[in-house]
């Protein structure tokens, strides 16, 4: 006689929160995350100047580089109320950077509970990576690409009855959008083996597709470069070229095996 199975019993410790419990955790993780952003971005208000200082730093860079005496490299205000604006967003800008790992520690904390064990272990893997891959590609662009590419775009405006100046705000708005967009596009690589490590491609495809991909890394430095010159184009494309590079040897690494015969 066949033994009767009796179904699992559930696990005593096991605790079922209802909707309305999970929406008030809700509310209490997006309200630590939001003091944690109050909190660095006040700092970062605090020391503005400093801020401010280390952010024009590519500027004074390039007015060395084009001979510009100290009296007629400073950047204008434009308005009374700009720099303010621009300051606050540069700020806040900060702020949400270093408040980064605790509101992804909440938000993570929040999520982790729903997720499979695999899907548990892939955000584990590749979010330490993705935070050193942005931030070293802010620092590419801050170091390389922006002076640069500032150094490229005076050369092209460079007439000699038209005296050179700079709006301050102009100035913010240009090197934030690059150096966020610079940490955003070296993401690449970890683009490239999470969709390798879900099967939906293999580092074989990444291979034949290389001549597609240099392509298009070309056009988008040509897109993202703020001068049309090919000296600043590379200055970007050849990183991504090495990035993509990465990703296709990360992804035969996490690629799973193919199953045996």
């Amino acid at each position: 006689m066949p033994a009767v199975q009796t179904p699992p019993t559930q696990d005593p410790t096991e605790v079922r929160m209802t909707f309305g419990e999970h929406l008030e955790e809700l509310r209490w993780k997006l309200v630590k995350s939001l003091v944690a952003l109050l909190a660095t971005f006040v700092l970062a208000t605090i020391f503005y100047k400093e801020l401010v200082w280390f952010v024009v730093q590519p500027h004074f860079q390039v007015m060395e580089w084009l001979e510009i005496k100290n009296s007629n490299a400073q950047l204008i205000a434009g308005a009374y109320t700009k720099p303010i604006w621009a300051v606050m967003k540069l700020s806040l800008i900060v702020g949400l950077f270093a408040a980064s790992p605790y509101i992804a520690y909440q938000i993570w904390s929040f999520i982790s509970a729903g997720l499979y064990p695999r899907e548990r272990k892939y955000v584990i893997r590749y979010a330490p990576f993705s935070f050193l891959l942005f931030f070293g590609g802010c620092i590419f662009g801050y170091l390389v690409l922006i002076p640069y590419g500032l150094f490229g775009l005076a050369q092209i405006v460079n007439i000699p009855a038209v005296q050179p100046t700079y709006l301050f705000t102009d100035y913010l708005d240009l090197v934030m959008s690059l150096t966020i967009i610079t940490g955003a596009i070296f993401q690449l690589p970890l683009v490239m083996a999470f969709i390798s490590a879900i099967g939906l491609t293999t580092w074989r495809t990444w291979i034949r597709w290389i001549k597609v991909a240099i392509v298009a890394i070309f056009v988008t430095a040509a897109i993202l470069t703020p001068t049309p010159d090919v000296f600043t184009q590379l200055l970007l494309a050849i990183p991504l070229l090495l990035l993509y590079g990465l990703g296709i040897l990360l992804s035969a690494f996490v690629s799973p095996s193919p199953p045996r015969p």
